[in-house]
């Protein structure tokens, strides 16, 4: 506690420092010091308010004798601690005549930490909570018990949650407390003390949040530097940029390595794998055998059923299969994309002889992608809206990456999310490329990132066939790139044929070579070389019987883009609202995590001033600007929601679309600032703009950090630790 304190006093006297000593206006400096005055303050006397319970009445501190109390469901050993039975951790203790006031509950108890396995991925004999129900009699209620009067939850290794609070009145003449674990897992009691002071627990994360969002906030309002154009101060956005990335890279670092300690205790996974999934082992070894059906072979009676791809009749037969794959012609095929075998898996195996984890795959995937997403979106502003304020432009920045859906990939690293963050990679990689290479907006065309978008936008659809739409979307950039190519070369003196043909080898040869090889897969599995397969996946239905309604498609759009966030004091505090819209019929729902991208990112309302910005923009420029905008951010996001329909809703699907939608509402808010900085009397307007660009950035953190928490598997080694954190914002509890 001491040691706590000692931080918390330096970590706020070098806030305190900071805004005396860097902050240049004595307005900021001001600010920031009041800030810091109403954040200890907070911390001390509101968020550890229940360490001041038992001043406001006269409480006895007494420590109850267990050699007077009835128990069941445990026993006492020769140390006189209660033990708990094991059945189910249920233990039963009852206090007779204790005829006191009452403010305070303390149990010193020992929880097991338990042992993990790491070759299983098992965890047993932990006990990270115990919870606790207290009945009670007392001066208003003294002949029968009110029935869980009181409730707490002591967490493994949280000292505070040893101390529930009481709120009763008068004397209390009996309490009753059942103590339950949700395992058969065993706790010892050591002692029960009645009025017992609250520790004052201070938290420091707690504290940087109260000072550091309103002072950023402050910022991105009022510095002169973050409220000038961004072609003034390029290298404050590019290294605020920077910084944001680098700190969203680490987050991402930090859900896997969360994600592997919680499953197995250890932040790497086995980097000697000599197992693996549909991905990482059996599509490695089928390549290797020099084929495409995986090794595994169905089983007779699987063969032998009337439709294998009847769910109903495979679990009512009881035949074994594998899950998720596809069944054709007696074999067994993997529905999934083949580059992150080519570029990882499969290398990696030849080389070292074992098979790369998953989880650390999804992170190099991810990570790049999230890098190519900040460069992508920093070329964005650098060729069309140098004019943007340098605030405005990092509060897009981050409703971006927090919206982008990459995250639900890192929280739940499985096989599926191999194939989704490879393409969300390549994805960012080509319109980074494609953007920068200069065929749309003005100066030279740069072949190469021409080339090198085609390379990554095909790679894109070797991990996941629906991202080919983007692939015909690209071809619009090419169209328009393609009519400059031809302005240059004639304005150059130089062979249009000749140049013609150079352009046109660079932006089709890698959609030609690469779109052949996924056609070349096809045939192979299927004789189709437009036939992915997806209808002889061993799945939730018989795809091959599956009956297309409109209905369906609608539990997708409404989800993913306009489902509101239900708002609860439960940490954190923003809960899903998932509806299903009452149809009457089969929809598979893989899980109910769903806040609608309006209010994930709620930039997305830029979308109503698409009208007006396209009747305000320049003739020449406006063709082009539609086209774009609407084939890359609307239809082609809008058609892969509707090609969800026959999987059925998972949230981790949003990576394939989001950030698509959300560029597109962020290009149509930037254009209507810069179109209003020669106009005096939209001055308050464009303010308004930056405001809402601030809030939107807020929101957006605050709703997917909520969204992606709730998502996380929270049962298993760092459960207690989840727990733990709960309460730091669950201070009334």
């Amino acid at each position: 506690m001491i040691g706590k304190a000692i931080l918390y006093f330096v970590i706020a006297a070098v806030l305190l420092a900071a805004f005396l000593l860097f902050a240049k206006k004595k307005k900021t400096k001001r600010f920031g010091i009041i800030v810091l005055s109403v954040a200890v303050f907070l911390e001390i006397f509101v968020f550890n308010f229940h360490s001041f319970h038992l001043m406001f009445g006269s409480y006895e501190k007494t420590e109850l004798d267990f050699s007077g109390a009835s128990v069941s469901g445990g026993s006492f050993d020769e140390l006189g601690r209660l033990v708990s039975g094991g059945d189910g951790g249920l233990v039963i203790i009852e206090f007779k005549d204790i005829g006191q006031k009452t403010g305070t509950l303390y149990i010193d108890c020992i929880m097991p930490s338990g042992q993990t396995d790491p070759e299983n991925n098992n965890i047993s004999g932990r006990t990270d909570y115990i919870n606790v129900s207290i009945d009670a009699k007392d001066a208003t209620y003294s002949q029968s018990y009110r029935n869980n009067i009181a409730y707490g939850q002591i967490i493994n290794g949280d000292e505070k949650t040893r101390t529930i609070i009481l709120n009763l009145s008068g004397e209390v003449k009996d309490l009753r407390i059942t103590l339950r674990t949700e395992n058969d897992s065993y706790f010892i009691v050591n002692s029960m003390t009645l009025n017992s002071m609250a520790p004052i627990d201070m938290s420091v994360l707690r504290l940087l949040i109260t000072v550091l969002v309103p002072f950023g906030i402050y910022a991105l309002l009022n510095f002169e530097s973050l409220k000038d154009k961004y072609e003034n101060r390029k290298k404050i956005f590019s290294g605020a940029a920077v910084v944001i990335t680098a700190v969203l890279v680490t987050a991402s670092v930090a859900l896997t390595f969360a994600y592997n300690f919680n499953s197995f205790g250890a932040v790497f996974s086995q980097f000697k794998n000599t197992s693996g999934n549909q991905i990482s082992q059996e599509l490695v070894d089928a390549f290797e055998a020099g084929q495409v059906s995986l090794l595994d072979k169905p089983s007779d009676e699987l063969l032998a059923l009337d439709n294998p791809y009847d769910w109903s009749e495979r679990n009512s037969s009881g035949v074994s299969y594998k899950w998720d794959h596809l069944l054709f012609e007696g074999k067994y095929y993997s529905y999934y994309g083949i580059a992150p075998v080519l570029i990882l898996f499969l290398p990696y195996h030849l080389l070292t002889g074992y098979y790369f984890p998953t989880a650390e795959a999804v992170l190099i995937f991810g990570a790049v992608g999230i890098i190519f997403l900040s460069l992508l979106y920093i070329e964005l502003i650098k060729r069309f809206f140098p004019k943007i304020s340098v605030g405005m432009g990092l509060c897009g920045l981050i409703v971006l990456q927090f919206s982008s859906g990459i995250w639900y990939c890192f929280s739940s690293p499985l096989f599926y999310e191999i194939a989704q963050s490879s393409g969300f990679m390549f994805t960012c990689m080509g319109f980074y490329f494609l953007i920068r290479s200069g065929v749309v907006g003005n100066g030279r065309i740069s072949r190469l990132s021409l080339a090198a978008s085609a390379f990554c936008l095909s790679m894109a659809v070797l991990c996941r066939p629906t991202l080919a739409l983007y692939c015909i979307a690209a071809l619009i950039f090419i169209a328009f790139g393609f009519v400059k190519n031809r302005k240059i070369a004639i304005e150059e003196g130089k062979s249009v044929r000749k140049e013609s043909v150079k352009y046109l080898a660079c932006a089709l040869v890698c959609f030609v070579v690469i779109g052949s090889v996924q056609m070349i897969y096809n045939y192979l599995r299927f004789g189709s070389f437009f036939d992915f397969g997806i209808q002889y996946s061993l799945t939730i239905n018989d795809f091959t019987q599956s009956q297309y309604h409109t209905d369906f498609a609608m539990i997708g759009y409404y989800n993913y883009l306009f489902a509101f966030p239900q708002i609860n004091t439960e940490f954190p505090f923003v809960f899903s609202n998932f509806s299903d819209l009452d149809v009457n019929g089969y929809y598979y729902v893989a899980n109910r995590n769903s806040v609608g991208l309006f209010w994930r990112a709620i930039v997305m309302f830029g979308y109503f001033g698409a009208y007006s910005a396209y009747r305000k923009s320049d003739r020449n420029k406006r063709l082009p600007a539609l086209l774009i905008i609407s084939s890359v951010c609307v239809l082609a996001p809008l058609i892969i929601i509707f090609t969800i329909w026959e999987s059925g809703y998972g949230i981790r699907y949003c990576v394939d679309f989001a950030w698509q939608m959300i560029t597109g509402a962020l290009c149509i808010l930037f254009y209507h600032y810069v179109s209003m900085e020669n106009r005096a009397e939209k001055r308050d307007m464009r303010n308004l703009l930056c405001v809402f660009l601030v809030c939107a950035a807020a929101v957006s953190i605050i709703v997917n950090f909520a969204m992606v928490y709730d998502y996380l598997p929270k049962t298993g080694m760092l459960e207690s630790g989840y727990l733990s954190f709960e309460r730091i914002f669950e201070f009334w509890k």
